[in-house]
């Protein structure tokens, strides 16, 4: 099958529209991104909210576009053996102005192709220019297509399948998600972004419970369950499909929550997914929190203080989450390996055994030199973050887009899901204790080292910053304190 079969493929040869020529000289400028010069809407660097139109570009969302190239090389650079028949390929359903794509193309050299996806032909056009601005338009084909027809156009033949897929629409992935998962090949990865924050974090539960298959909580960890009801609802649509998923990593920052899971054909793997499933009981009245199995009978009063007792007017009902993703959500060899780089995007001495079940990273610990490893990682970034030695004439009037502000929280983002308890759905804050113990709540290393005297576990959370995970119960962490 052609491209042309299903799409309008747009190269060299294509004739410019003289309006879309003229909105791109009066209305684009060029900015760097990584090492990435990217053609984007003046209006889009000067506004708060970026405007839709001419074409979309969010430069707060360039957290989300760092952390996907540092995920997307490290996954390439470990699986890529399963992937050796063919070349690997990269597709963006909603590319924009090709922020992602085109710095995947430029950033990430073991990523063979790249495919863009857009309705707005502005869009397109601007992506165009920035790939060739690049020198990688051989890398990259364009498409102006429904996303449907788009995603679906390869999934009949199982070696034209993508190897990554990236899903960032505006609003709810949900409506996408059946031909997100038919687009990528067995064993490929998926990255979806969500910006539905409102129905994730429980502020419209019904419009939830329709768009995910699953009931939020509105609380203090609220960013943690939307992207665990996030993986849970891939999971429900994969397994209707014989599919398998793996969560890979996952964060929540400002208005949207982002996943990576890996997704695998197998009806045998699809048939457990009850076991990876479950829910989260939370009393308001207490603070208790539990995590039960998807096949448990949820109880309606709390375990302390009897919450949902008609007899007690005072006490407020306990809310019930899920059903969610209640298993590590984490990689952590991939993410050690994203942590540790050096300064020539090498890493470190040692070479993985990787397949389906089996992942044996290098023999070095990577958390024993925290230090040692947020330099190498910094001094990466660094010069990954450099505009090209020869700019073009072009260019000289861009904006440079700062790259070391993002750096220290790429690296704390990091570095704590690596530790983190993923295996707890769920964490406390600082403030939360304070307010139980009815005192200014003590820091969270002594919280922490009072936890693990107790003979608990407990952990920071990437989730945020004043969080910390345990498998101790409010009551139990009162009593510790």
């Amino acid at each position: 099958m052609s491209y042309d079969e299903f799409g309008r493929f747009i190269d060299e040869s294509d004739n410019p529209n003289n309006e879309i020529d003229r909105q791109l000289t009066e209305e684009f400028i060029p900015t760097y991104e990584g090492s990435t010069a990217l053609l984007v809407p003046k209006e889009s660097l000067r506004t708060k909210v970026p405007p839709r139109t001419p074409a979309f570009f969010n430069p707060a969302a360039r957290l989300s576009r760092d952390i996907s190239i540092l995920i997307y090389t490290s996954f390439i650079r470990i699986y890529s053996n399963q992937f050796k028949n063919g070349q690997i390929t990269l597709a963006d359903a909603f590319s924009g102005v090709g922020a992602r794509s085109i710095r995947v193309a430029k950033e990430t050299p073991c990523i063979d192709k790249v495919i863009l996806n857009d309705l707005n032909p502005i869009a397109i056009r601007a992506a165009r220019e920035s790939a060739r601005i690049n020198n990688v338009a051989d890398k990259c084909l364009y498409f102006e297509n429904d996303i449907h027809v788009f995603l679906n156009a390869r999934n009949s033949i199982k070696k034209e399948r993508y190897v990554i897929v990236d899903l960032d629409p505006f609003g709810s992935p949900s409506q996408y998600a059946d031909s997100l998962l038919r687009a990528v090949t067995d064993g490929g990865l998926v990255s979806v972004t969500a910006t539905d924050t409102a129905v994730l974090f429980g502020k419209y539960p019904k419009v939830c419970f329709r768009k995910y298959y699953s009931n939020p909580i509105n609380c203090n960890y609220s960013n943690e369950i939307a992207v665990r009801i996030l993986i849970s609802f891939l999971g429900l649509v994969a397994g209707r499909m014989d599919l398998s998923i793996e969560p890979v990593f996952a964060h929540s920052h400002r208005h949207y929550s982002r996943v990576y899971v890996r997704v695998w054909v197998s009806s045998n793997e699809a048939n457990k997914l009850s076991d990876n499933l479950g829910y989260i009981t939370h009393c308001f009245n207490c603070g208790d929190r539990r995590t039960h199995p998807f096949t448990f009978q949820l109880p309606l009063l709390c375990n302390i203080c009897g919450g949902n007792d008609r007899n007690n007017k005072n006490e407020r009902k306990i809310h019930i989450a899920g059903p969610l993703w209640i298993k590590p959500i984490f990689n952590k060899q991939l993410i050690s390996d994203v942590l540790y780089i050096d300064g020539n995007n090498n890493y470190g001495a040692g070479s993985y055994v990787s397949n389906r079940d089996v992942l044996v990273p290098p023999s070095k610990d990577y958390h024993s030199d925290i230090i040692s490893n947020e330099h190498m990682l910094s001094e990466y970034y660094s010069k990954w973050s450099l505009p090209p030695p020869s700019r073009l004439p072009c260019l000289e009037s861009s904006i440079q887009i700062s790259s070391q502000k993002t750096f220290r929280q790429i690296f704390q983002l990091l570095h704590l899901a690596s530790l983190e308890l993923d295996d707890q759905p769920y964490y406390y804050t600082i403030d939360e204790v304070g307010s139980a113990l009815k005192t200014s709540p003590p820091p969270m290393n002594t919280i922490l080292e009072r936890i693990a005297q107790g003979g608990f576990c407990g952990s920071r959370t990437s989730f945020r910053p004043t969080g910390f995970k345990t498998n101790a119960s409010m009551e139990e962490i009162k009593k510790l304190l």
